[in-house]
């Protein structure tokens, strides 16, 4: 008999419709699609058929490149902000990288990252970073919209779309000796942003904490899908109707993990909606400033808490 565990899988919900529109029966049935998926697994795979194999395939070729970079040209700085830098020199796993580009969707942001790598150019990559950041941008703000509808504050969504930022970074989990069965490369955490797209090679790897406390294992079910996670800020803004997806990264086959993954963030002070907050809910968090509170979980104290969010500005 197969445990809970094992039979257990993320939701997916189809995006693909061209007629998709707020108000449209398509739209309310995905509505309560991710609605249930959120609360219940926190996280679902999207289908979003914009994406072909050839785009699929020529964003990842792109990371390799990137993955391909000496040391040094890839731990330069590209950012002022907080979290939107090179990760890496993990001394478990020297050859993981992790790197972001800001603004990827706009030919100025990529531009600039390109510049700073390939300093003599490199068209191509600027070209599948770009037009691949533009779906993402697109299917993050088709998924928001609907979390502004499902929970009745569709009002606020422009505001909010207007102050939104984006971040896409670009990991490589490289091959190496494996010591043991259980080889973890990213370990369990919860993104400290309003929602993660995250877009993987053909090497799985991701595993899901679901409410009950169990690991599953994720697998796209084909080279258009992504998996949407609810982020710290997104728990924060729904005053714990949702919570953030504790997720990480365990290798099981000796070959290079690739994935991309899109982080938006809001410029500006991030509050409860007021028709968030009742007698079952009260409110639970204090208006704070998303940059603000980055710079906090960069601190001691932010990598100690067990939820981070909660520290800074929980009631």
């Amino acid at each position: 008999m197969r445990s809970e565990s094992q039979s257990l899988v993320v939701p997916v919900v189809d995006l693909s419709n061209e007629n998709m529109k707020p108000g449209t029966d398509a739209w309310l049935l995905a509505c309560k699609q991710v609605q249930h998926a959120l609360e219940e697994f926190c996280c679902f795979e999207v289908v979003y058929n914009k994406v072909t194999l050839e785009t699929h395939n020529s964003i990842f070729s792109a990371i390799k490149d990137l993955c391909d970079l000496p040391l040094e040209t890839k731990m330069q700085k590209t950012s002022d902000k907080p979290l939107h830098n090179y990760f890496g020199q993990n001394p478990l796993f020297p050859y993981d990288f992790s790197s972001g580009i800001e603004n990827p969707a706009t030919v100025g942001g990529v531009q600039k990252f390109t510049s700073i790598m390939w300093p003599e150019g490199n068209e191509r990559f600027r070209e599948s970073v770009r037009s691949f950041s533009e779906m993402m941008v697109e299917l993050d703000q088709m998924v928001t919209r609907m979390v502004f509808d499902i929970y009745g504050v569709g009002r606020l969504y422009d505001s909010q779309q207007a102050s939104t930022t984006y971040q896409l970074r670009c990991i490589g989990y490289e091959i190496q000796n494996q010591t043991n069965e259980s080889n973890v490369r990213l370990f369990p955490h919860t993104d400290k942003c309003f929602t993660t797209i995250q877009h993987q090679s053909e090497v799985n790897g991701l595993q899901i904490k679901t409410k009950a406390g169990q690991w599953i294992d994720y697998a796209p079910s084909s080279p258009s899908s992504f998996i949407v996670f609810a982020s710290d800020i997104l728990m924060a803004w729904s005053n714990d109707r949702v919570c953030a997806c504790e997720h990480r990264v365990i290798l099981k086959e000796m070959k290079t993990r690739y994935s991309v993954s899109l982080f938006s963030y809001k410029n500006g002070i991030v509050q409860v909606p007021e028709e968030l907050v009742d007698n079952k809910h009260p409110l639970r968090y204090k208006p704070f400033d998303h940059f603000d509170f980055l710079r906090f979980y960069l601190t001691e104290e932010g990598q100690k808490a067990k939820h981070a969010i909660k520290a800074y500005c929980g009631i």
